[in-house]
């Protein structure tokens, strides 16, 4: 009886975690398709030259403030500094491009799958010698910008801990479009396997429950 019931539990809890899964990836759709169709804003071209971000222009010689992208280019923007320098630092590696290339790929559907919060612990968990703390702590700097969710937190782990569940779920959508373009920029600038063993049928990325931080599927820490 008791072999009964947790069977019809996990299978409960399997129904909700796709459940979420498929939500998350309608949300993120929605916000990419909101961000891509609004219209563009013109920056105000009178500004002094001690404003934050102003520039001279070398034809009048006068200050212009330089326009910050929509949030799509400042995803890129970031996620692209970040790889230029693991590629410079790891020129000689191809293991730890291919490796990094691998990881970044996989955590996108980690995070779909267990939910933020399970994802980061599992990303944390060997150290900060392991490839894996290298996109733990990327999407924890970004996710700490003053404009993200959890802003001034760059700790992933102890952000997640101490956001509400709002903060929270503004936060795993904004990792799944950043880390979109974690994704396509490692694919581009760091070296990578040519071809990656797909996985068997019905089977996602996931983490064991001796693994996870919190419970399958949870979207809240």
């Amino acid at each position: 009886m008791a072999k009964s019931y947790d069977a019809q539990r996990r299978k409960k809890e399997r129904e909700a975690a796709e459940q979420q899964a498929k939500r998350a990836e309608q949300t993120t759709a929605a916000v990419v398709v909101a961000e891509t169709t609004a219209a563009p804003i013109t920056p105000k071209p009178s500004v002094t030259p001690t404003d934050r971000g102003a520039g001279v222009s070398p034809a009048s010689g006068q200050a212009t403030r330089l326009p910050q992208g929509n949030p799509q280019q400042e995803r890129a923007r970031f996620a692209l500094e970040r790889i230029r320098a693991l590629a410079e630092k790891w020129q000689d590696d191809q293991k730890k491009q291919k490796e990094f290339n691998s990881h970044a790929s996989t955590m996108p559907f980690m995070i779909r799958a267990n939910g933020l919060g399970q994802t980061a612990a599992f990303y944390r968990r060997k150290g900060e010698g392991h490839l894996y703390f290298q996109l733990y702590k990327l999407l924890g700097d970004w996710l700490a910008k003053p404009e993200q969710p959890f802003k001034g937190r760059p700790d992933l782990l102890t952000a997640i801990t101490q956001s509400d569940q709002d903060a929270y779920l503004a936060a795993q959508i904004e990792s799944l479009l950043f880390l979109d373009w974690v994704k396509k920029l490692a694919s581009a600038f760091l070296a990578r396997e040519e071809e990656e063993a797909p996985l068997p049928s019905g089977e996602r990325p996931g983490l064991s429950g001796a693994e996870g931080g919190w419970g399958e599927g949870r979207n809240a820490p």
